[in-house]
């Protein structure tokens, strides 16, 4: 029986190009918010769950995306423990997500550990022009290269790369923009390449891999009932 795909609800950019290229292989779209759910453009089936009790039976899914959702976990090890149970041999997880070990996403958890949440939300929505309902409490508990080693290890070969950011947070302000396009510059070289803005990760589970765009109608009639449960 050939499998769907899994995708967590993205929030930024990151595997947002893959998932929109793999649009018409069928697959789920998983969040704790209806209404970014609702929101999704490439997801037709969406499940309202929580990552870490996935509502799916063992090895359902060939291919897992997560992006900008891993610093929002609070017991990553169970997390992961749920995307093992659920990927099944030969599948592959891909996931992106801050590096703690950025100065900037360092400071921001810093910041977000000192500041009123509504007062470090307002900040995060004025540099990212998000809405403030939009900016989820962060827990950096797995935002290291060493960390999601760790946690993918059980899983499979695991795959890090370093991405620098899209823009700089301070955009607004040309001085501090330009000092951080000067220090993403300098994260590109090797001896600074860890201290890149994001994490792409890549986990490979040993085991033969089956054609993604394959589905069979039980296991998208069981995606469909889940989501409407």
């Amino acid at each position: 029986m050939a499998r769907l795909r899994l995708r967590e609800t993205p929030v930024g950019g990151g595997l947002e190009p893959l998932e929109k290229a793999l649009a018409r292989t069928p697959f789920v779209g998983l969040d704790l918010n209806p209404e970014n759910l609702r929101a999704q453009l490439y997801t037709r089936r969406c499940i309202l769950a929580d990552g870490s009790h996935l509502p799916f039976g063992d090895e359902s899914f060939d291919l897992i995306t997560s992006n900008m959702v891993v610093e929002h976990l609070k017991e990553p090890r169970i997390a992961f423990a749920e995307l093992n149970r659920v990927l099944a041999p030969g599948g592959t997880i891909l996931l992106h997500t801050p590096n703690l070990h950025n100065y900037l996403v360092f400071t921001n958890r810093l910041v977000s550990a000192v500041l009123p949440r509504r007062a470090h939300a307002a900040l995060v929505a004025t540099s990212e022009r998000r809405a403030e309902e939009d900016i989820y409490p962060t827990f950096y508990r797995a935002n290291t290269q060493r960390t999601l080693r760790k946690l993918g290890r059980p899983i499979g070969q695991v795959t890090v790369e370093f991405l620098p950011g899209p823009r700089p947070f301070f955009h607004y302000f040309a001085p501090l923009a330009m000092v951080e396009l000067l220090l993403t510059r300098i994260s590109q070289f090797a001896l600074f390449r860890r201290f890149g803005t994001t994490l792409s990760v890549s986990i490979g589970k040993p085991g033969v891999a089956r054609a993604v765009g394959e589905v069979s109608e039980t296991c998208a009639r069981d995606a469909v009932q889940d989501s409407a449960a």
